[in-house]
């Protein structure tokens, strides 16, 4: 018998984290909620990395992009306010994240530049959603940086 903490002989490991993803086609309120419960706890934990702070302005970016999607879109106009709300609630979280780190706060700004990292996180993000990603996201174009 194997102690704690060892495993068993023949015991199998979990697939790859990679390999457990499971993708949500076109849900991408969710995929922000769930990514910015990811920086949230890594900030709490107070392990704000680079790759945190890149995932962190992927989801920014792409707030924005679906809060612009919600708000043009035609339908009835108490669907457009739940999403609405529900990206809000995202935001608030986002930005009482970054209040807990100045690194964070920082990507915040207007005149912060959007990392090439982030900007790929946000392309692989609405990739693995199943959107077609806007031409000037396919280039890698740097305009804002």
């Amino acid at each position: 018998m194997a102690r704690p903490g060892q495993r068993q002989t023949g015991a199998r490991r979990s697939a790859p984290r990679k390999q457990r993803r499971v993708h949500h086609r076109g849900d991408v309120i969710s995929v922000l909620a769930r990514t910015v419960r990811e920086v949230e706890a890594a900030a709490r934990r107070g392990r704000v990395t680079p790759a945190v702070r890149t995932k962190f302005q992927a989801v920014a970016l792409l707030l924005r992009d679906e809060r612009a999607r919600v708000r043009a879109e035609a339908g009835s106009e108490s669907h457009r306010a739940e999403q609405l709300k529900r990206l809000d609630g995202i935001a608030t979280i986002l930005a009482r994240t970054a209040v807990q780190d100045a690194g964070l706060l920082a990507l915040l700004a207007e005149d912060s530049g959007v990392s090439d990292a982030a900007r790929s996180l946000k392309r692989e993000m609405v990739r693995d959603l199943g959107i077609e990603p806007a031409p000037e996201e396919i280039g890698g174009s740097c305009r804002s940086r």
